[in-house]
């Protein structure tokens, strides 16, 4: 049967895989088909900030001539894949006019595992201003959308790697997380994303957000996929201080397997005063399809929203104000508003405020260490909103207000847990809606065969926006 190109966009990268090691497909062939559909596309959905068009198929040659004689390196081998642009790896802007010119001399530490795993990387995609600012028509770089709906915001900040991935312009992209930033873009999107647990991806060479906070990781449109990414690119880099020298599993050894038993845990308290209705519905509907696979479902006790980001928004605030204080001193006017506005409040947070952030962040992850003793999973939505549309304009107010940010991700970077999120139905307006699964420190396989199971036997995944 012959394969269709949008068939050949909207494969799984596991699929791709096993075509390209069977020599059904060639790498050259996927990625040339991925750069038609880039150059089809982008024009519409501004996902992509730099296409590395002759790289990539050099990469894709080089690939096939290695699997030709027999030296397959595994499933990301001859697959295009694409990176949020604040990996550092040939021109990388952070999204931002401040750094437009900028070449980096070396891959990131990412980025170079994905090439010796064989990935074919097609370019550099839109982010907010260094992973931080509010993008809108009035950006330096035009701001990426939604491929489920044009108009609307694709989230943030790994914004283009979650258009992207929805659009099938790559088989899978890396983003980074401080606040959620692989799992709001993922949720949507419509697709599958893994913030992995603190440690467990290096950021060497990935422009810094908050250094307390900051996590790496992969986005697909299957959990399958995204355990294959996240073998890819794990394991400890002595370049990064907080990477954690801890093994590396195979992450897709649960795949398959049942959740019989498994306990999940809904920390309520955390999401229900001001979670969307139709949000609440679909996060329901998908708690119960968990206990009907087996899983045992109880409810527990967490902080509440307002206490989660009176948290967080100081070590943002102050970590993010530390990194760019002496380019808002000198060039201050080539940060768009929005975030120059942000910074600036950044360095007004006291050293009494940010450490007794953190002391409260350290009692709230020993507290879910405790509960994690009599549970294996917490499952929330990722989000309490709706995404909105693509702004004309800077909002008025601060990160907090930018979208009414109903937003439930940033527990799970005060924890360091990992924490994937996927896709659970669509609004009565069409647009994706989805769920996180959050788990033990470094036992991401057993996140990914929740997420797996539920996956499975649900059709989500299944749909694609129409292109």
């Amino acid at each position: 049967m012959t394969t269709t190109t949008a068939q050949l966009a909207y494969m799984s990268l596991a699929d791709v895989a096993k075509r390209i090691a069977s020599r059904e497909l060639s790498p050259r062939e996927v990625t040339l088909a991925t750069i038609d559909r880039i150059t089809a596309v982008e024009p519409k959905l501004h996902s992509y900030y730099t296409i590395l068009a002759a790289d990539a198929l050099v990469a894709a040659e080089e690939a096939e001539k290695q699997i030709r004689q027999g030296n397959y390196k595994g499933p990301l081998h001859g697959v295009p894949l694409a990176v949020k642009d604040i990996y550092e790896s040939g021109p990388t802007t952070g999204g931002s006019k401040l750094r437009k010119d900028y070449i980096a001399r070396h891959d990131c530490t990412s980025v170079q595992k994905l090439k010796q795993a064989g990935g074919v990387i097609l370019g550099k995609l839109a982010t907010y201003e260094f992973a931080f600012g509010v993008p809108t028509m009035a950006s330096y770089f035009q701001p990426a959308r939604n491929p489920w709906n044009l108009d609307i915001d694709p989230g943030g900040s790994s914004s283009g790697s979650g258009a992207a991935v929805a659009a099938g312009l790559a088989y899978g992209a890396m983003g980074s997380d401080t606040g959620g930033s692989i799992r709001w873009p993922a949720f949507c999107c419509g697709i599958v994303g893994m913030k992995a647990t603190y440690g467990r991806v290096s950021r060497a060479g990935v422009f810094p957000l908050s250094w307390n906070l900051d996590h790496t990781g992969p986005m697909t449109r299957t959990v399958e996929d995204c355990a294959l990414m996240l073998q890819g690119c794990a394991g400890y880099d002595p370049l990064d201080p907080a990477s954690a020298n801890e093994p590396v599993p195979d992450f897709s050894a649960k795949l398959g397997r049942d959740i019989k038993g498994l306990r999940i845990g809904i920390p309520r308290r955390l999401f229900m005063s001001n979670c969307d209705k139709e949000i609440l519905a679909s996060l329901e509907t998908a708690i119960t399809q968990m206990a009907t696979l087996g899983a045992i479902v109880t409810d527990v006790d967490s902080i509440t929203f307002e206490e989660m980001f009176a948290m967080i928004w100081p070590i943002i605030a102050a970590d993010a104000a530390a990194y760019h204080l002496e380019d808002m001193k000198t060039r201050p006017g080539d940060y768009n508003p929005d975030l120059r506005m942000m910074l600036a409040i950044g360095t007004l947070v006291s050293g009494t405020g940010y450490l007794q952030a953190q002391r409260a962040r350290d009692q709230v992850r020993r507290t879910m260490l405790q509960q994690l003793e009599t549970v294996d999973l917490f499952m929330m939505p990722t989000t309490g909103f709706l995404p909105g549309r693509v702004r004309s304009e800077p909002p008025v107010g601060s990160f907090l207000t930018a979208n009414g940010f109903s937003i439930y991700t940033p527990l799970m970077n005060l924890t360091g847990f990992p924490t994937l999120a996927l896709p659970c139905g669509f609004s009565a307006s069409g647009l994706p809606m989805g769920f996180q699964l959050a788990g033990k420190p470094f036992d991401e396989a057993t996140v990914f065969q929740a997420g797996h199971a539920y996956e499975q036997s649900t059709p989500w995944h299944q749909r694609h926006p129409n292109f």
